[in-house]
Formats: structure tokens, C-alpha cells, sequence
């Protein structure tokens, strides 16, 4: 029987670690890459093939002792190799039972994130025909498994680590941020090695992990010295030594002493040559992998060009359906019809009585013309052309442009009332008072708030409204047609514009009853689990300052209600009267003058 010697308190096997998940966790100089060290010197010992994820050119001192082969990009490397040949090295070290060093030094992050997926992909094809044991080492594996994101890498790594027992695979994961590891893989794992931490998230992890009370897991990693661990398997639980690594190690701490490189071990030419001659084998298969890459690219260009092109044609169509006007020069232009979505689209169009609607139909048109710095006249003709493409965005009509200009149904006048709101909106956010209590949480977590904030900004105005009444209407659920009746907005608009964003974002979550699709606020969900990373420094008290936060944020300019004398609220209306208080003999809108009122009953 091929014994391991790892510790003197501890006695295993090679046959017990055979498609095993290995997790070796600790901060920077607790001993944890020299357990891993000591672990791969024992397996290069007996022969067992493995490849070692190399993120800071650490392990070549292996070479001391073992004949293996580095690869990748560094100084230390024996074959330099792009990301597209890994398949066929990994191929080759499953095939031949070479111990490969995957030095990753030397790339970016996304090349290194590219060059694991091609060679854990086919470690995996591999392994399932070859079925024989391997060794996976991943150091800084929290760069590559994240708890809480998703990405391909990720669920290679996973799948290998869970499920590649059967293969013949198995997996040594390293990391210095135990929180940061997925945890699906830590929990599955069937040997840990737990060094010193001294974060709050990693302790908690610790916690999860070891079958001892709070306080006792706590007082025990507390004790642990360079080199201590707890050992945890299916069966034993005990703190053990692991013995110092003998051969070479590159990540050791710096010091005032010279430490010479000791002359390392040559792989054999036979090798060296395989590798080569598989990177021109991929380099043949490349030219035909480049060239269907570029037709992609190129496809993908142009369907997005056409998908823009689409876009624009529907938001034209979509502004063409909201009014429609007649030419009759070169007399003044009369509107015949305007599309009933302008009024429903106003601010105000709940307060329109029978017959009045000649009036609005008046004031939207003489306002357009406005917008272009001139008044309609009687006995001159104006091309009406020139105030349809003036029309505003009628779906999403600015909140500062709607508080101060209901005389002119929310439409700009002129470029000087723009700048006019924009200062008041700025002096408005100059006076807004901070919450002290906000203020007094950590840095981290107000950026990510205010992160947050700045995000949902850059919404359309419709999905900013939809989220300020969800929030301020929590936790009751509301369907497309009570969204559209509340906001006056027109039901076919919020059909043709979901908000999907805000779905994605989990701000609100749609829920599927028996009387339809609904929607309704998700702020507590959301905050649970975007600041779950800063657990447990972040309590239910920080919480819901952070959701008061967000509410108030998200709310904000969302009532219209203000202030009367006598401390009651209410709400500005708006009503359209005739002057002389007359009915409209005829439907042309420049027969009779009207004005605005407002109504103070």
C-alpha cells in the first residue's frame, strides 16, 4: 500500500485520495500553499499525474526533485503556449501521465480565464474515455469558482470538482478568502485542511464547515500557528502539523539572505517534441477555427446593425401613432385628429371634461409650435411638418419638465425652461439632507448603494416610474393595466415596453396569477442578496437603513402631493374651462381661447 506522509499526526493512502475534492484554506502566510506543495511533492512521488493552476509562477520548484513540465507564459516556463493550444497539452499530459505546471503568470485575466476553459474542457473529454486518476491543483481558485456569479469557467471547475470522480479527476482547491469560494464545492469537499483566518466571512465559513460550536471554532483557528491546520474528512476532525515542503519553494516570504534557485530537473526532448508538434497540429486546426470566427464576428456585426436599424424604425412608427396631422397650405394648419394617446399621456388628463377636449387639442398644438419658438398665426401658413419632428418623447415625459409647466401640458417652450429645471433639480439635490445613520456605515457599503442608485438612473424614465410606484406601493403586486391606470400612462405603451431591466436587475419580480401577470417590489430580496457578501458585519439594522435608502431614493419626485398652510396634503389639480363659459359650436381648434385654471376646491 502507497502511503502519504503529510503529517506525523496523520496516516492515509494514496487509493483514499483518488477522485477526491481537496480544500486547503488560509490567509497568506498560514502555511497553506505549503500544505498544497507538500501534497503534490507526495503524489509526483508515486507517479500521479496531475496539472497545477500556477497563478504567481510559484511551483516550478518541483523540478527540484520531479521531472515535470512547466507551460504557459513566464520566465520559468519550458514551453510557451497560447491559449488555444491547451487542448492538445492537456491531451497529451492525460495520455503520457506527464505532470504538467500551468503557469499562468504571465497573461492577462481573461486570457487565463480562456486558456482553463480549453484545458479543463478537455481533461474532461479525455478523462471520460480514458478513465484514469488525475490530479486538478487550482491555487487562487476563488478567482475562478466566485461564490455567487456565474460564468462557463465556473461550471467547468464545479463539475470537475463534483462530479469527477468517476473520471478518475480530482481537485485541489486553494484559497486565501474562504468566503469568496463557491460554496457548493467547499461543503461537497472530502478533505479540508483549514488554516488561520482572521476575516469575520471567513470565520463564518469555518463555522459552517466545522461540526464545533461558534465560540470553539473561534478560539481554535485563533491558536493556530504557521504550519497548524485543521484536518476535517468524513471521519476525523483534529488539528495536525503538516511537515515543511523539500523541495524548492518560489513563494516564500523575503528576507534580508540570499536564496539561490537550485538547479532544477529537464523534461525529456521526446516530450519537449510532442508538445511542439501538437501546437502546429492546433495551429492547422486554428487557420479554419480563425477563419469561422471571423465570418461570425462579421454576422454578428452586421445583424447588429440591423437590429439598430429596427429599433429606430419602431421608435419612429411608434411616434408616428401618437398624433396624426393634415397639411392644408397654404392656409393655417388645422389638426383634424390627434391620436388619443397625447391626452392619455398628459399629467393631468383625468381632470378633462365633456367637451372640452377641443380645447386640449388646441393647447397641444399651439404648444408644439412653441416648441419651435414661434406661434401659430391666423392669416400666415406655418408648415406643420416642421412641429411633428419637435414632438417630445409623450411615454416618458421628464418629471421636471411635468412640476411648473402644466399650463403648457408639460411641453418645453424653449431651450432656456430646460436649463431653468435643470438648476432647480440640482439645487433640490444640494438641499437633499443625508441620513446620519446611512452615513455612519462602512465606506464599502455606501458605495455599493450609491452604485446602485447611479444605476437605476440610467433606466428609461418609464422603468424609473414603474420602479418608484412598485417601491412606494410595496409589498401589494399590480398588473400591466392597474401600472398603466396609476401612472396614466397608455396600457399598449407598457405592453410593448416590459420592464425587463428591472427584472433582470431583481428590483422587482413578476408573479403569475390566476387573473394574470403581475408585478411587484423586490427591495428587501434584492438587498439580501446583492450585500450578502458583507455578512455578518451587515445586520438587519444595516439592512433596512440600506433598503430606507434605496426607497427613498427610488421614490424620490414620485409624489405630487404638497403642503398647505394648515398641515394637510393635497394635490395640485389642473382643469381646462372656456373663458366665456360657453360650449364649442364646432371642433376647430382655433375658433375659441381658453385657459388654464387651477382649481383650488
Amino acid at each position: 500500500m502507497k502511503e502519504l506522509y503529510i503529517s506525523d499526526d496523520l496516516d492515509f493512502s494514496l487509493d483514499e485520495i483518488i477522485g477526491k475534492c481537496i480544500g486547503i484554506l488560509g490567509i497568506r502566510g498560514s502555511g497553506k500553499s505549503n500544505t498544497a506543495g507538500v501534497i503534490f511533492e507526495e503524489l509526483l512521488k508515486h507517479n500521479y499525474p496531475l496539472t497545477v493552476v500556477d497563478i504567481d509562477g510559484e511551483y516550478f520548484g518541483l523540478k527540484e526533485e520531479y521531472e515535470l513540465l512547466v507551460i504557459g507564459e513566464g520566465k520559468n516556463v519550458d514551453i510557451t503556449i497560447e491559449p488555444e493550444d491547451a487542448p492538445q497539452v492537456a491531451e497529451i499530459s492525460l495520455k503520457q501521465s506527464i505532470p504538467v505546471i500551468l503557469d499562468l503568470s504571465g497573461y492577462l485575466k481573461e486570457e487565463q480565464r480562456k486558456m482553463l476553459k480549453h484545458y479543463f474542457t478537455a481533461l474532461w473529454n479525455w478523462a471520460g474515455k480514458l478513465r484514469k486518476p488525475y490530479m486538478i491543483g487550482i491555487e487562487e481558485s476563488h478567482e475562478f469558482i466566485p461564490q455567487g456569479k456565474k460564468s462557463e469557467l465556473k461550471e467547468i471547475i464545479t463539475r470537475l470538482s463534483l462530479r469527477g470522480r468517476k473520471r478518475g479527476l480530482g481537485a485541489v482547491i486553494i484559497s486565501q478568502r474562504s468566503a469568496k469560494v463557491e460554496k457548493d464545492v467547499l461543503t461537497q469537499a472530502g478533505m479540508l485542511y483549514l488554516h488561520r483566518v482572521v476575516h469575520e466571512a471567513d470565520m463564518k465559513v469555518y463555522n459552517d464547515l466545522l461540526p464545533w460550536k461558534k465560540g470553539q471554532v473561534r478560539e481554535k483557528v485563533n491558536q493556530l500557528d504557521t504550519g497548524d491546520c485543521i484536518y476535517l474528512d468524513e471521519k476525523t476532525t483534529k488539528q495536525i502539523y503538516v511537515r515543511e515542503r523539500s523541495t524548492f519553494h518560489a513563494g516564500f516570504t523575503p528576507s534580508l539572505d540570499t536564496v539561490e534557485t537550485p538547479q532544477l530537473k529537464q523534461v525529456g526532448e521526446s516530450i519537449i517534441d510532442a508538445i511542439e508538434e501538437a501546437k502546429k497540429k492546433g495551429e492547422r486546426k486554428k487557420s479554419r477555427v480563425d477563419e469561422l470566427e471571423e465570418q461570425v464576428e462579421e454576422l454578428q456585426e452586421e445583424l447588429s446593425k440591423k437590429t439598430e436599424k429596427v429599433k429606430e424604425l419602431k421608435r419612429t412608427a411608434e411616434t408616428l401613432g401618437y398624433i396624426e396631422v393634415d397639411l392644408d397650405p397654404p392656409d393655417l394648419p388645422k389638426v383634424h385628429k390627434v391620436s388619443r394617446a397625447v391626452i392619455e399621456s398628459l399629467e393631468f388628463a383625468d381632470v378633462l371634461k365633456e367637451g372640452e377636449e377641443g380645447e386640449a387639442m388646441r393647447a397641444v398644438t399651439e404648444t408644439l409650435a412653441d416648441s419651435q419658438g414661434k406661434k401659430p398665426q391666423k392669416d400666415k401658413g406655418e408648415d406643420i411638418d416642421r412641429v411633428e419632428r419637435s414632438i417630445p418623447d409623450f411615454d416618458e415625459p421628464d418629471e421636471s419638465e411635468a412640476k411648473g409647466k402644466a399650463k403648457t401640458f408639460g411641453l418645453p417652450y424653449d431651450g432656456e425652461s430646460h436649463e431653468k429645471d435643470s438648476g432647480t433639480e440640482a439645487k433640490e439635490e444640494k438641499k437633499r439632507q443625508k441620513d446620519p445613520r446611512f452615513e455612519e456605515l462602512p465606506s464599502a457599503i455606501k458605495q455599493d448603494t450609491n452604485y446602485i442608485v447611479k444605476k437605476t438612473k440610467r433606466l428609461s424614465r418609464l422603468d424609473r416610474k414603474i420602479l418608484g410606484f412598485l417601491v412606494a406601493h410595496r409589498p401589494h403586486a399590480y398588473s400591466i393595466e392597474q401600472i398603466s391606470a396609476w401612472l396614466n400612462k397608455p396600457t399598449g405603451l407598457l405592453l410593448s415596453k416590459r420592464p425587463t431591466e428591472l427584472l433582470d436587475l431583481g428590483l422587482i419580480i413578476r408573479e403569475n396569477k390566476s387573473t394574470g401577470l403581475h408585478y411587484r417590489a423586490n427591495l428587501k430580496g434584492f438587498v439580501e442578496q446583492k450585500f450578502s457578501i458583507y455578512e455578518p458585519d451587515l445586520g438587519p439594522r444595516e439592512k433596512h437603513l440600506v433598503i430606507s435608502r434605496l426607497k427613498k431614493e427610488f421614490t424620490r419626485g414620485f409624489s405630487q402631493e404638497k403642503s398647505t398652510g394648515n398641515g394637510n396634503k393635497k394635490k395640485d389639480k389642473i382643469k381646462l374651462t372656456d373663458q366665456q363659459g360657453r360650449k364649442f359650436k364646432d371642433r376647430n381648434l382655433y375658433d375659441r381661447d381658453f385657459s388654464f385654471q387651477k382649481d383650488e376646491n
